[in-house]
């Protein structure tokens, strides 16, 4: 086989430095540094196992993230109080909450570091609303101007039915002014398809221990597909903001009711006692 003339060779580059001219033009995304190229507003979600398999090592603080569980279960706290309490500490606003099935424990919230002030609730209609796709299209409209809004830190929504052009306007609503939005839906949703850049699915062991207490399956991440779920221990701190509210309350009862029994008037006794002069 004739070889090639040795002028041509000396000048004839190399695999590598191709490589290192195709990183330069605009648009081109290397799959090898998916990790790294996500870095710019990323939140730590607080779970060391959770961060390794995230883009840029936690949740992107400027999308739409999607996540579906079962019935019941309720992670919502457990796998984002750690981030949301780090995000609160260091920024200003408000934390949204759009149709919560529950309203959070505030005690744990306060002990988490998340005053209970910063949370700003919008409620759902009643069950027995005769238009249910109005009432979804009027929460998405809601969640979409919190976005918007430049007092806000941070969406979460619980919204079980939600078509895919709305998901859109979230999506891009979370992209264009830097802020996260967590949408929390059922099981049923994962046949449908869906624009957020984080879409995950979380489930509970059949006989779910201290080292396997929520399984996370990535269903869609801007990077490669991730073949095992994750399995994240819930053991070291889920109860431990919890317990510590529910003993810094009683704890200030007991203080109240010793005051009461000595004589001596409580911290509410000033307002009542105003009230009462003013009546």
């Amino acid at each position: 086989m004739p070889q090639a003339p040795q002028a041509f060779a000396a000048h004839s580059p190399d695999r590598q430095s191709l490589d290192c001219a195709a990183l330069q033009l605009d648009g081109v995304w290397r799959g090898a540094d998916w990790h790294a190229a996500q870095r710019q507003q990323i939140w730590p979600s607080g779970h060391a196992a959770l961060d390794a398999a995230l883009p840029g090592g936690g949740w992107p603080g400027n999308a739409l993230v999607q996540i579906q569980q079962p019935p019941h279960t309720h992670a919502e706290w457990t796998l984002l109080l750690p981030a949301l309490a780090r995000q609160a500490s260091l920024h200003a606003g408000q934390l949204v909450l759009v149709a919560p099935p529950h309203l959070p424990f505030a005690p744990a919230l306060q002990a988490a570091g998340i005053a209970p002030q910063r949370l700003c609730c919008v409620q759902a209609p009643s069950r027995s609303s005769s238009n249910a796709a109005r009432s979804a299209q009027d929460l998405a409209w809601a969640c979409e101007q919190a976005l918007h809004c430049r007092d806000v830190l941070a969406v979460l929504a619980w919204l079980p039915e939600l078509s895919v052009p709305a998901q859109r306007r979230l999506q891009l609503a979370a992209a264009s002014q830097g802020r996260p939005l967590w949408l929390w839906q059922g099981l049923m949703q994962e046949q449908h398809s869906s624009p957020a850049a984080l879409r995950l699915r979380l489930q509970r062991p059949a006989q779910a221990d201290a080292a396997h207490g929520l399984q996370i399956h990535i269903l869609k991440r801007r990077g490669p597909v991730l073949d095992k779920p994750v399995q994240l221990s819930l053991s070291q701190w889920t109860w431990s903001p919890v317990l510590q509210a529910q003993a810094q309350r009683h704890a200030q009862q007991s203080a109240e009711a010793a005051r009461l029994m000595q004589g001596r008037p409580t911290m509410a006794w000033p307002a009542a006692q105003a009230a009462a002069q003013v009546g």
